[in-house]
């Protein structure tokens, strides 16, 4: 859960990330995540547009920060 509006916008950035390098996909049933993330705007300093995420968005992109922090620990608990 991010504390502040710098780490949700992280949270989106690595999401709209993971998206491009195929590193997340969504099922095609999953209409309203997809509603949801498309319709996120972003201004022209990448700043997210609060006003256009919704909870599908939101969920997604926090969910998808929180695997990225445990698959990253659990690689690093693995190689010590």
């Amino acid at each position: 859960m991010p504390n502040s509006r710098k780490e949700f916008e992280h949270n989106m950035n690595l999401l709209a990330e993971s998206f491009e390098t195929d590193r997340v996909t969504i099922n095609i049933n999953m209409s309203e995540t997809i509603k949801g993330i498309m319709a996120v705007k972003y201004a022209p300093n990448r700043r997210v547009n609060l006003h256009t995420v919704n909870e599908m968005a939101r969920l997604m992109a926090n969910t998808t920060a929180n695997m990225r922090y445990f698959n990253e620990s659990k690689f690093e608990d693995d190689n010590k």
